[in-house]
């Protein structure tokens, strides 16, 4: 079974040095949950500010499993795919010949 959530990248995220010195990078996005009045914020980590997604809609996979005895479920959104639009494509009229 193949499952995805719906994410909408918000561009915005924000970098430093850990307390142990490490440096790191989260980012920002949004996940729209089944049962969920609003899209919910949430953080990723990314390597650097090159995995920070670009504005807009994504799919991304959810994976699962069981740990200590409780099922648990991740989002990666650095694995994730941008969303088709919804709009139709423009038709582009063509020139009228006399």
């Amino acid at each position: 079974m193949h499952i995805e959530i719906l994410i909408t990248a918000s561009c915005m995220y924000r970098e430093g040095t850990s307390g142990k010195g490490n440096p790191y990078c989260m980012a920002e996005a949004f996940a729209v949950l089944p049962g969920v009045d609003f899209p919910q914020k949430f953080s990723y980590y990314c390597k650097d500010r090159s995995e920070v997604l670009p504005q807009g809609e994504y799919l991304a996979p959810v994976s699962g499993e069981v740990k200590d005895g409780r099922l648990v479920f991740n989002v990666d959104p650095r694995q994730a795919r941008r969303k088709a639009s919804d709009k139709p494509a423009a038709v582009q009229q063509q020139p009228k010949t006399a």
